[in-house]
């Protein structure tokens, strides 16, 4: 199926692309970044003037685009849209520039989450600036120096963390500060990777466990399940892989990229949420290289980046949604 490319734009081929739900697509490299409207164009942007201003890490930014947040290797930044100093905190961590990277979510409440990677093991520190910025607290990971991503949740106040560790290691927790005094954990059963947009329901990858699902977010139960090879067509190829890099497209249907080669480009197919059978692979007309797929909120659409071209594409279903023809889903 050929999906249909609502924008395109040209980024700086080492920037980070990632979606910040409320805010849209945030654009990041180690001097600036970038909020993109839903055509793509820029919304909010602001750029280091001096030439030895300290690298930037990682980047949040609220909701509302009212505030942003730069984590550098000394010390974390709330700024306002217009770029001046709102508050600043030595996070007491010796990051660097090299992995494991730090990641950082500015929630529209005034908390700033961060996740520290460490050798001694990893944590997730929180501070509330909202009340001049005291320390909430850390919450001690079972991970070291994990690769994280937040996944921002719809509910207020529960932001997803997802923290991988080589190939068959991952930590997935729903994090809550409810009384601003304390963090409070939930370990999940699966792998965070993305969240339908009215919050009910969570895609989950198959690092270590081999099994793609759909679990439910109110009490963690899997919804649909199958192995990640279990993709007729697909999954019986010796090279068979299926990437971290995925998005729920809608409460119908998730998108994941896999390979049945050695090459460096991915194929996308869309999955039925109900069934996680394969209902169409993608057509872009371009190759897709390995880890493409980025959110775009839940809402029938979704992103690619190209990272070494440096080019971000935000596409749309077609009707009708499958390729498939009568009587082929009972076969799978």
């Amino acid at each position: 199926m050929h999906p249909l490319l609502i924008a395109e734009t040209v980024v700086t081929p080492s920037a980070s692309v990632e979606w910040v739900a409320g805010a849209g697509s945030l654009v990041w490299d180690r001097r600036s970044l970038r909020v993109l409207d839903p055509d793509l164009t820029v919304g909010l942007a602001w750029e280091a003037v001096s030439p030895d201003a300290e690298p930037i890490l990682a980047v949040g930014v609220a909701p509302d685009r009212s505030r942003f947040a730069l984590v550098g290797p000394g010390e974390v930044q709330v700024r306002s849209a217009d770029g001046r100093v709102q508050w600043v905190v030595e996070h007491g961590a010796a990051l660097s520039t090299g992995w494991p990277w730090p990641r950082c979510h500015l929630a529209g409440d005034g908390l700033v989450w961060l996740f520290m990677p460490n050798r001694s093991g990893d944590q997730v520190v929180v501070w509330d600036t909202n009340a001049g910025g005291p320390e909430v607290g850390r919450r001690p990971l079972q991970t070291v120096e994990g690769g994280a991503t937040f996944v921002a949740h719809a509910e207020r106040g529960r932001v997803g963390v997802h923290v991988a560790v080589g190939p068959e290691t991952c930590l997935s927790q729903w994090l809550t500060a409810a009384d601003r005094r304390q963090v409070a954990a939930q370990t999940l059963g699966g792998c965070l990777a993305d969240v339908n947009a009215s919050g009910t329901c969570y895609l989950s990858m198959p690092h270590g466990s081999g099994r793609i699902a759909v679990r439910e977010v109110a009490d963690d139960s899997v919804r649909v399940e199958r192995r990640y090879d279990d993709i007729p067509g697909f999954g019986d190829s010796d090279d068979y892989r299926m990437y971290e890099a995925a998005a729920v497209v809608s409460d119908d249907w998730v998108l994941v990229g896999v390979a049945t080669d050695q090459g460096d480009a991915e194929r996308h197919l869309l999955l039925s949420t109900r069934t996680l059978r394969p209902q169409t692979v993608l057509d872009y007309g371009v190759e897709m290289p390995q880890n493409s797929i980025r959110s775009a909120g839940g809402r029938g659409r979704w992103m690619t980046h190209d990272a070494d071209a440096g080019v971000v594409r935000l596409w749309q279903l077609r009707e009708p949604h499958t390729d498939e023809v009568d009587g082929q889903l009972s076969l799978w």
